[in-house]
């Protein structure tokens, strides 16, 4: 990128300016309630990927049981209507927040019936990544006492030798002066993908079961034609070994206009979870499927091949 460096001191004395005039100073109570209703808006827009990013603990393994045990609380996509916090409590680095979500029951339509209050109990961690929520109960509220102290680990990134000599700035200035990079490596990471092709000769093939529970389809909410929608794919890896060169491919009818393809997932270590997203226009009001998702990927030195169920979307 040419003068990227020119970008970052430009970057960097703008962003000290705003943090030193307190534009971007929020309170504790501010930044505690903010991540809470941030967390509890994605799971409501069914991003699952942007809530476990604001989350470290125990309670979800990835970003697919955030969106199972909310649905089993009756919490779907959509249904949270309304969010009340209760009750609001910091002590040192330890919050804890009380949560009332009136919640919808929709009929098949998607209109609502009626309203439940359903109660959601947070506790959170001030670290150097700012408040991150460690803990989210339904049961009974979370109390200070006994709380376990999670190490929160910080990625040490090239940035992280100007915070070490200008702590004066802020996460939002940081966020500004990589922007740049990250388009530019984005874009060269887009086209390299582009030239990419998957190659099934010489793979084994396998059961659609065998491999349909570690492979979670989730469509975007309110599909309409005309406009770009996404289709997200989860893949989770329970196994003990890494699966290599991971692939998908399928087929789009003319209905449906696909950005690309194919999707490159690379390398999945074991219990890690990847995501990566097939960008579509629909021309076509009604339903319409993504047709033999086909999984391609090397394990124990072995290549494999599966084809699952077709992906249904409906078009409004």
């Amino acid at each position: 990128m040419k003068n990227s460096s020119s970008y970052i001191i430009c970057f960097l004395v703008l962003a000290a300016a705003v943090f030193n005039s307190g534009c971007v100073a929020n309170s504790p109570e501010e930044s505690v309630e903010s991540k809470v209703l941030d967390f509890l808006n994605a799971v409501n827009e069914d991003e699952a990927g942007i809530a476990y990013s604001l989350y470290t603990g125990k309670d979800f393994l990835a970003p697919a049981s955030i969106t199972m045990i909310f649905n089993n609380k009756g919490m779907k996509a959509g249904c949270i209507m309304e969010t009340n916090i209760v009750s609001r409590e910091i002590v040192d680095n330890l919050a804890i927040v009380n949560v009332e979500c009136s919640v919808a029951t929709l009929d098949l339509s998607g209109n609502a019936k009626s309203t439940t209050i359903v109660p959601v109990y947070f506790r959170l961690q001030n670290s150097e990544l700012g408040w991150i929520i460690t803990r989210v109960a339904f049961n009974e509220p979370l109390t200070f006492e006994n709380a376990e102290i999670v190490n929160i680990e910080v990625e040490k990134t090239s940035v992280d030798v100007i915070t070490d000599n200008a702590p004066v700035i802020s996460v939002f200035a940081f966020a500004m002066l990589g922007a740049g990079l990250y388009l530019d490596k984005k874009d060269k990471a887009k086209k390299k993908e582009n030239s990419r092709t998957i190659d099934t000769s010489g793979a084994v093939p396998i059961q659609k079961e065998a491999i349909a529970q570690y492979v979670r389809f989730v469509p975007a909410q309110q599909i309409t034609v005309g406009n770009a929608t996404s289709v997200d794919v989860w893949v989770k890896n329970f196994t003990q070994e890494p699966y290599h060169n991971f692939s998908m491919k399928a087929k789009f009818p003319n209905s449906l206009e696909a950005q690309k393809v194919n999707l490159f997932f690379d390398t999945i270590a074991p219990g890690e979870t990847v995501k990566r997203t097939w960008v579509v226009k629909p021309k076509l009001a009604g339903w319409a499927s993504i047709e033999e998702p086909t999984v391609i990927f090397d394990y124990v030195g072995t290549k494999y091949v599966g084809v699952l169920d077709p992906v249904w979307l409906q078009v409004q």
